[in-house]
C-alpha cells in the first residue's frame, strides 16, 4: 500500500485511479498522461531532430508531434507523417504542406484523395486554388 499522490488516501500500488479522489495511477510519482512520446536528443533550429507523440496528457489534451520529423496523431515538422498534419513535406490524412500525400489536403503540390493545390494536384477530387478563385 501507497499513498495517494493527489489526496494522500492509502491505495494499492496496482491500482490504475484513486478510489477516493480519481487520480490516475495514483502510486506513480509523477504522471504526464497516456500513450507514447519521444523526443530525439539532436536539436537543429530548436526543433528535435525527431519527435514521436502518441500522447494525451492527463486533461485529454493531445501532445503535438512537433519537430524536424514528426510523427504522431497531430503532428508538425519540415517532414510529417501525422493524421492531422501541419509541414513542408507531409503524409497525413489531413494536411496542410508545400507536398502533400493525403486523403485531405490543401497544398502547393499534391496527391490526393480530396484537395485543393496552388501548382500541381493528382487525386480522385482535386482542384487549382487559381481556378475556384477564378483567376484561370
Amino acid at each position: 500500500m501507497k499513498p495517494c499522490r493527489e489526496c494522500r488516501n492509502e491505495i494499492s500500488e496496482q491500482a490504475f485511479a484513486c478510489p477516493n479522489c480519481g487520480a490516475p495511477y495514483p502510486a506513480r510519482q509523477s504522471w504526464d498522461g497516456w500513450g507514447y512520446e519521444y523526443k530525439s536528443k539532436l536539436v537543429i533550429a530548436g526543433l528535435p531532430l525527431l519527435h514521436i507523440s502518441f500522447k494525451y496528457r492527463a486533461n485529454r489534451t493531445p501532445v503535438v508531434a512537433c519537430g524536424i520529423i514528426a510523427i504522431g496523431q497531430f503532428g508538425c515538422g519540415v517532414i510529417c507523417i501525422a493524421q492531422f498534419g501541419v509541414g513542408v513535406l507531409s503524409i497525413a490524412q489531413f494536411t496542410v504542406a508545400g507536398f502533400a500525400l493525403a486523403q485531405f489536403a490543401l497544398a502547393y503540390s499534391l496527391i490526393a484523395q480530396f484537395a485543393v493545390y496552388l501548382a500541381e494536384g493528382h487525386g480522385q477530387r482535386v482542384f487549382s486554388l487559381s481556378k475556384l478563385l477564378g483567376w484561370f
